[in-house]
Order: C-alpha cells, then structure tokens, then sequence
C-alpha cells in the first residue's frame, strides 16, 4: 500500500518551472499555475501520447510452499517461507514491464529461535520433566525431531519458486500490469 501511495504521489508531485537558461544561476517562476508535473501524462501536448515514464511500483510477494500470495496478510507473512520486495516499471520502448529490483525479507518464521521440549524444560519448583515428547531422528538433517515442537525452516528456497514469483509479476496480464494499469487509472491532481 506504502508503494501504491506513493507512486500516486509522485504522479501528481509538480515542480516549479524554471526560467533562467543555459549556465544561468538558477531561477524558478513562483506562479504555481504554470507549475509541471515532475511525471507528466502526456509525453507532448500535440501528440496527446502517453508518456512512457513513470515512478515503479514495489510489489509484496510471499511464497509458502509452492504457493505464491500477493500482498500478504500479516497472518500470511509469518508462515512464509520466502518474502520477495519485487519493484518494477514500464518499460520505455516496449512497454512491456521490467524488473528492477528484488529484495528479499527475512519473514519471522525464519527469526524465531527453536523450541524446547517438555522434557528438557524443568519447572523452577523442581518437578519432574514429562515423558511424553520422544525423539526421533530427522535421516534429512541428523537432528532430533520432537513432534508439536517448533523447529524453524533450514536451507533455502528453490530457484524454481523464485522465478515462478517474478514471473507472475512479468508476465503479459500478470500482477504487476493489473497494478500499473490500475494506478494509471487513478485521476491525480
């Protein structure tokens, strides 16, 4: 939402017109009525065409399992498995979109310390630690395995989830274009 704000914003962000030429110092006409748009809407007043210029938009992708969520619930972002920031723009010539950054987020599954079972963890009044939590070990990892016992995911991401999530923001009628086209909708003043 603070990406769609703020494209909007920048949209409709105008800048004072500037005077002076050349090598001159500066100056600035303080008549805001003559003011330009720092992203104008048409590229020139005689072809009324689009201008292919315009701020990018960051997208919020998360992907858990195989599945890959738009704009995540807060729910969501916690039993993510990867958090991607995916930024894009049209781009100028084809008008296609283009990629211009990925970020990746460290969602909390992965910030969370591991649990302790029942049966290491012994009360400050000195009773016995249940017997009910039993091992057993992961042949994966080599690690013991406690069932109902919190472990935080290991390893990384396949690459083929990766490029799913960027592909489904590029690709021709995918997100992201529905976002672009969405906000080119939005009348700014």
């Amino acid at each position: 939402m603070l990406s769609l704000t703020t494209h909007l914003a920048l949209l409709s962000t105008k800048l004072p017109k500037l005077k002076s030429q050349g090598e001159e110092d500066p100056f600035f006409d303080d008549d805001w009525a003559v003011a330009e748009y720092l992203y104008p809407r048409t590229s020139s007043p005689k072809t009324g065409t689009q201008s292919p210029v315009r701020p990018p938009v960051t997208l919020l992708v998360v992907s858990v399992g195989e599945n890959v969520i738009f704009d995540p619930s807060r729910e969501e972002i916690a039993v993510a498995d990867a958090v991607l920031a995916i930024s894009v723009t049209r781009d100028t010539e084809a008008g296609n979109l283009k990629l211009l950054s990925i970020r990746t987020i460290d969602p909390p599954s992965r910030l969370t310390q591991p649990a302790v079972p029942n049966s290491e963890n012994v009360n400050m009044l000195g009773a016995t630690p249940s017997t009910e939590d039993v091992a057993v070990l992961n042949p994966a990892t080599g690690e013991e395995e406690v069932p109902g016992v919190w472990r935080p995911r290991r390893g990384g991401l396949k690459r083929s989830v990766i490029a799913h999530m960027i592909k489904t923001v590029l690709k021709k009628g995918g997100v992201g274009e529905e976002v672009l086209e969405g906000l080119e909708g939005v009348e700014v003043e």
